[in-house]
């Protein structure tokens, strides 16, 4: 990696992302916990509520970062982060045990989220070459999976000993870490370019871009699939499956950090001997695995047995995931990256709206088991989505790295 990778700036950054998204995920595991408490068509409504703003903003997000730069983004939505942590702690304060208080949470944690995103996802390219892109945000998504492999079991721990609104203040405090290494970053490289207007036209300029880029409609697709049965499964299903098994909140943190740690792991191995060349073989093993992982996850009896199924899961989420990501982006026009990017966020968060509740309603109709295996066989339609793409199966004898 060069000299301008190891910017101080993007060091903070990286930091300062640890920081960001462990607190959001202690506060994330700590509303869905406590909103589970309430019923699972309460902890679905919520996590509803989470997503649907950022799939309604997120075009107009991108468009927005494209136009007055990311850094300025970055700095307004997370200022508005730790407002937003600072608030839940005193309404939980003030009105405990109201679920009203945790809905408007939801709310206002995905309309910034919808902002901040687009622009996180670029800001890396500030700091780097083109040629160390790929390793500059692979140290990003590794400070993000350390810290969202810690979340779960530490937000189980902490909501016993601080309860939600102590959480909430870590959260706050975890924003103000990020928005004190913005203040002080200057990155090396400017915003090259930008929009010349934030409307509705150039937001969606770049629907019929996807549309003429061969292939990258079915890859978005089966992410969309994926994304719908395993999110839904992880953040919703296993607070359910653990009331219902009679597990602890400290079992559910433990189960739930174990696909991300099953991620971390088989990123680690991508990361040192490089991606498939051929990717039509990850992108239709991928979903299967992710299928296995949920299978095991449903029959669990133990949450020993369960946590495994998760870290199988989770690999299964990477092997797909790290082939599926770099496919897509070979496939976009350079000029419309960014918005691409908004593209791929749209569409691994909308089936979630549609998801969540149905496993709310089919959990109080059949328990958690057949609902969990559901989202097993939905996932193994990624792969077939794969696998009907002429364009994908040709991609497969050249894309890739290494032959790992």
């Amino acid at each position: 990696m060069s000299a301008t990778a190891v910017h101080p700036g993007f060091a903070a950054w990286v930091g300062a992302t640890f920081a960001l998204e462990l607190g959001s995920g202690l506060l994330a595991f700590a509303l869905t916990w406590t909103a589970s408490g309430y019923g699972s068509f309460e902890a679905a409504i919520l996590l509803a509520l989470t997503i649907a703003p950022t799939v309604v903003l997120t075009l107009f997000a991108g468009t927005l970062s494209d136009r007055f730069g990311p850094r300025r983004v970055l700095v307004v939505t997370t200022s508005g982060m730790v407002v937003i942590a600072g608030s839940i702690a005193t309404a939980t304060t003030v009105l405990p045990g109201e679920p009203g208080v945790l809905l408007v949470a939801a709310v206002l944690i995905g309309t910034v989220s919808a902002f901040f995103r687009p622009a996180a996802g670029v800001f890396p390219r500030l700091f780097v070459a083109d040629h160390d892109l790929g390793i500059a945000m692979a140290r990003v998504g590794l400070a993000s999976q350390l810290a969202r492999t810690i979340g779960p079991p530490l937000g189980g721990i902490l909501l016993g000993a601080l309860t939600l609104s102590g959480v909430a203040w870590l959260d706050a405090f975890g924003s103000l870490a990020m928005l004190g290494a913005l203040l002080l970053i200057h990155p090396p490289k400017r915003v090259l370019e930008h929009v010349d207007r934030v409307t509705l036209r150039e937001a969606f300029a770049v629907v019929p871009a996807i549309r003429r880029a061969s292939g990258a409609g079915a890859v978005l697709l089966g992410i969309a699939i994926v994304a719908g049965a395993v999110i839904p499964v992880v953040t919703l299903g296993i607070p359910l499956a653990a009331r219902e098994r009679g597990w602890t909140v400290v079992d559910a943190g433990i189960i739930e950090s174990g696909w991300i740690l099953g991620g971390i792991v088989c990123g680690a191995w991508f990361a040192w001997r490089g991606t498939i060349m051929r990717v039509m073989r990850p992108i239709t093993l991928g979903p299967i695995i992710v299928a296995a992982g949920l299978v095991l996850l449903a029959l669990a009896s133990h949450p020993l047995v369960a946590t495994i199924g998760t870290a199988v899961l989770g690999a299964g989420v990477v092997v797909f995931t790290a082939h599926a990501f770099p496919t897509y982006i070979l496939l976009a026009p350079k000029a419309l990256m960014t918005r691409f990017q908004s593209v791929l966020i749209f569409i691994q968060l909308t089936p979630q709206l549609f998801i969540n509740p149905l496993i709310g309603a089919g959990v109080d109709l059949f328990t958690t088991a057949p609902v969990i295996i559901g989202a097993g066989v939905l996932a193994i339609a990624a792969a077939g989505v794969m696998l009907a793409n002429k364009r994908l199966r040709a991609l497969g004898e050249d894309t890739g790295t290494e032959d790992g």
